[in-house]
């Protein structure tokens, strides 16, 4: 009787899981030609989807996992980034603009526009 209900209550379990994880989208999730299942990041064995569920739950797969995502972070910043080369442009006067200004007033007693 107390077996019946465990088998119940671990296939309600798994049922669960399915519904919540899936499967094809995780990337550590493969399928042997064998029939079992593999965890790619943990190179562990599982006999079937329940137990490689309650592996990706377990402390072993998560503390995988923080290690994985430790060492990716740490990379990360390692690769050169892209140097963006400042270029130096040279201010040049415009064609059809004169190089200096005009100015109204008295320039050497004479009334008129003066530089």
């Amino acid at each position: 009787m107390a077996q019946n209900e465990a088998i119940d209550r671990r296939e309600r379990l798994r049922r669960l899981a399915l519904e919540t994880i899936d499967l094809a989208k995780d990337p550590y999730f493969m399928r042997n030609h064998l029939g079992s299942y593999e965890c790619k990041l943990c190179l562990t064995l599982h006999n079937n989807e329940g137990n490689y569920l309650a592996h990706i739950q377990g402390k072993r797969h998560q503390t995988n996992l923080a290690k994985r995502a430790a060492r990716e972070a740490k990379d990360a910043p390692t690769q050169p980034q892209p140097h963006k080369r400042k270029l130096n442009l040279k201010k040049t006067v415009k064609i059809g603009r004169p190089g200096y200004g005009l100015k109204a007033g008295l320039a050497n007693g004479f009334r008129g526009v003066s530089l």
